[in-house]
């Protein structure tokens, strides 16, 4: 570079305060001048006085600095943080009332300390993670994805706990760590998928064909613990995720017959486990199958209907006599906390809080399709599939429609790994949101070939 160039480029630069969008703003400022230059030399000038020309057309340095400073940075989060914080204390204080009526409900994870600490955790991971740059995972997360399969399945061998032949917990040698759930821990797969459709970009059916096998690490997981209810779950938010990145067109395939394709395999294939498993399957193994496909028969246990007793007797506002005094002897947990809410408070009460939970979920996946970088957009995406995946579970649970425990709701079910979890997801987002109008350094990217749309 001439060093009238270095010199422009050196004071422009200076004026942009994040560091993160210098390095790509200069080299697409050195690109403007350098086709500048190439034009006022077709047109007779030396290179010299070319070079010169093209430095001067770009005006003054410390403006157009400055003026890309306004464009080059990152986004305020503050509403972001409050907002968040106001749904966990929400969260926390319906939660504090319920275990209040009922004694029998564990809707707390032990001592309100613990939650306190949890939650302040979760924030500081949450933090963390928004100030992060989210690209960085996209570049390697097919490495990061290997990595923490292997990570998992280390666990499981060294600090898996089997309880009733399931090893869903790690007891960790780490003092304070009580237990670490596995199946939480199977959601940050999420988002690096999303990252990994998008590096298949450009690419034919073979990248179809990538997508479904970068499944199976996670898939294998979940099943192997054994989580039938986590592995459903996972399946349809990975098809999801696939699906938006074929709709969108990143793919050399038939958009319309290859989605079509996709969903038929989801419809085929479930039907075709199922009657592998009441053909071939153990006794315990059919019963559990029918219990999901008929909630209402025998099979689905004492506890199931007993919620639908407790929903039968639920009235439109307030507490529901019958429904609370059934309420007080259902042996339910937080991922039933809906359940109570409509025992005690009324059916609209746990509409309008599903509601606001449903409301703020496409608030995130509305600030995720409106990124310009499409490898936020789809990372932002794979984040909201999971949390409205894990809401639309959580409410098939609690209606007595999907008669499988264990599931999780964001903001509203409570546990270590859940909170620690849920707020990598966020912070994820909010990293998105924040960096939004930053150019990600391209020398940084081996594989992923990342547009930016600049404001230059």
């Amino acid at each position: 570079m001439g060093d009238r160039k270095e010199e422009y480029i050196r004071i422009l630069t200076e004026q942009i305060r994040c560091k993160m969008a210098r390095s790509q703003v200069a080299r697409e400022i050195l690109n403007h001048m350098e086709e500048q230059e190439e034009f006022f030399v077709s047109e007779g000038m030396t290179r010299d006085e070319a070079q010169a020309e093209a430095v001067k057309e770009m005006g003054d340095p410390v403006e157009a600095g400055a003026a890309l400073d306004m464009v080059h940075r990152p986004q305020m989060i503050g509403g972001f943080f409050a907002l968040v914080g106001i749904l966990y204390a929400a969260g926390f204080l319906v939660s504090f009332f319920l275990q209040k009526n009922f004694a029998e409900a564990s809707l707390l994870p032990g001592a309100i300390s613990s939650y306190i600490l949890y939650m302040l955790i979760g924030f500081m991971i949450m933090t963390g993670v928004c100030y992060a740059d989210y690209s960085r995972l996209g570049l390697w997360a097919k490495e990061l994805t290997v990595l923490l399969t292997m990570m998992i399945a280390a666990g499981i061998m060294l600090f898996g706990v089997p309880v009733n032949g399931a090893s869903v917990f790690l007891c960790l040698p780490i003092p304070g760590v009580s237990s670490v759930n596995i199946k939480m821990l199977c959601y940050l797969f999420l988002p690096l998928y999303g990252a990994v459709m998008y590096g298949y970009r450009g690419q034919g059916y073979s990248a179809v064909v990538k997508g479904v096998l970068w499944m199976f690490p996670a898939m294998c997981i979940s099943l192997y613990i054994p989580s039938i209810s986590t592995a459903m779950m996972l399946f349809l938010m990975f098809v999801l995720i696939l699906s938006f990145a074929v709709g969108k067109g990143w793919f050399a395939v038939s958009v319309k017959y290859t989605l079509a394709g996709i969903w038929g395999i989801v419809l085929l294939l479930p039907a075709a486990v199922c009657a592998w498993v009441i053909r071939t399957g153990a006794d315990y193994q059919a019963a559990r199958l029918r219990a999901v496909l008929h909630p209402g028969s025998k099979e689905a246990g004492y506890r199931f209907r007993m919620l639908r007793e407790i929903l039968d007797g639920s009235v439109l506002s307030g507490a529901g006599e019958s429904a609370v005094s059934a309420a007080e002897g259902f042996p339910g947990g937080a991922e039933f906390g809906l359940v109570y809410v409509a025992a005690y408070y009324g059916i609209l009460a746990a509409v309008l809080l599903i509601g606001a939970l449903t409301f703020l979920f496409i608030y995130f996946l509305g600030i995720s399709l409106r990124q310009k970088n499409e490898l936020g957009m789809i990372m932002g995406v794979s984040c909201s599939v999971v949390f409205f995946v894990q809401l639309l579970f959580y409410v098939l649970v609690n209606t007595g429609l999907f008669p499988v425990g264990g599931v999780y709701c964001p903001f509203f079910t409570y546990g270590g790994t859940g909170v620690v979890v849920t707020n990598v997801l966020l912070g994820l987002l909010l990293s998105i949101y924040r960096y939004q109008e930053i150019p990600l350094d391209m020398k940084r990217k081996r594989r992923l070939k990342v547009s930016v749309k600049s404001n230059i």
